[in-house]
């Protein structure tokens, strides 16, 4: 939403499209013809330098009750803390509407717990990025958390660098919308949802609770394997943005200041808390490893291979494969949930049917 936020007569519209993801529209009858938009849009200009890591480090909070409500060692949680008391404001992901999830302003380390928890879905930035710019403007530390192509966009949009913006990215598998998470809510809880949470440290579970805080649903995606059409569309990658698939940040050059995420693959020789999760953090630059060193974090060097060899999307995004494709092409006409199956199936008969069809839509 870099090329929304930058608009100077506002006629650029996120409408969604496949999947319900949004893409930009432009009002030709109010549009002036500047350019801004193309010019700040990451995708199209290029113009962003990616950096290879200074370091790696497995890490998690050093204050038990943090670490314990944080997911993925609780790094964001440190970062942000960090930050608020030195007088600046974070930018993160919340739940602070039901289940619609936003990037919001924290500007008190009370509302540090509004940011906790994975969010697996495309977060909405609204005009968060001009409000950035005007908190850098007036002097203030700034913490800015996203996936590396809204940190993409936040710096393109910026247009200049400023030594008080710190650019947090995370290891990012791809994102989901929020219409196919809201459409997966209203299904499985009876329209009575009020609020998701996708993991708790290592349990991969998605709960739906209603507005009594009462849990009314819960499937894990490790357990019960082809119980919950969202989660596991989302872990094989059948629901991402078209752009996941051709992601130029998915590799161990990043945009940011800092890359964080679970520290998959850590060698035996370092004990920590199998349920709790461990944080993998990357530094990038001089600013950034100022900004780990200085937060409340138990560190442990690591070499950067060992990060990048446990973590794909480190490496590479992910692969558009025929099933993906195939269920891509078909979703709409017999549901998300069967044509994840189908496209799952290795039953022998069902894939002789599966074929021709294939061969029909040019797959």
């Amino acid at each position: 939403m870099a090329c929304v936020n930058i608009c100077p007569k506002q006629c650029i519209e996120m409408k969604p499209g496949k999947l319900g993801h949004l893409y930009p529209a432009v009002n030709q009858n109010e549009c002036i013809d500047c350019k801004l938009c193309h010019k700040i849009c990451p995708e199209n200009n290029g113009s962003l330098s990616l950096n290879y890591p200074l370091t790696a480090y497995a890490a998690w909070h050093k204050v038990e009750s943090d670490y314990l409500t944080s997911t993925s060692g609780g790094a964001a949680t440190a970062f942000a803390q960090y930050v608020l008391r030195n007088g600046g404001v974070v930018y993160g992901c919340a739940s602070s509407k039901g289940i619609h999830i936003e990037h919001v302003r924290v500007a008190s380390e009370a509302d540090v717990v509004l940011l906790k928890g994975s969010k697996y879905v495309q977060s909405f930035i609204g005009d968060v990025y001009r409000q950035i710019r005007q908190d850098l403007n007036g002097g203030l530390m700034v913490l800015f958390i996203g996936t590396p192509c809204q940190c993409a966009g936040l710096r393109s949009f910026l247009r200049k660098g400023y030594e008080n913006l710190y650019c947090v990215d995370l290891i990012c598998h791809g994102v989901p919308s929020q219409e196919l998470l809201k459409s997966h809510v209203g299904k499985v809880s009876m329209k009575r949802g009020e609020l998701v949470q996708f993991r708790k440290g290592n349990d991969m579970g998605l709960r739906i609770f209603d507005n009594e805080n009462r849990q009314i649903y819960y499937s894990n995606v490790w357990y019960e394997r082809f119980k919950d059409a969202y989660y596991n569309t989302f872990i094989d990658g059948y629901t991402y943005r078209d752009s996941c698939y051709r992601c130029r940040y998915a590799n161990p050059s990043r945009c940011s200041d800092v890359t964080i995420g679970d520290f998959w693959g850590l060698g035996d020789d370092l004990e920590h808390d199998n349920v709790n999760g461990c944080s993998c953090i990357l530094p990038v630059t001089e600013k950034g490893a100022e900004l780990v060193k200085n937060s409340e974090l138990e560190l442990h060097e690591r070499p950067v291979d060992e990060a990048v060899r446990g973590n794909a999307q480190l490496r590479t995004p992910k692969a558009e494969t025929g099933r993906i494709k195939l269920f891509r092409a078909i979703y709409r006409a017999i549901g998300i949930k069967r044509a994840y199956l189908l496209c799952e199936t290795d039953n022998i008969f069902v894939l002789k049917f599966v074929k021709p069809v294939k061969r029909r839509l040019g797959l």
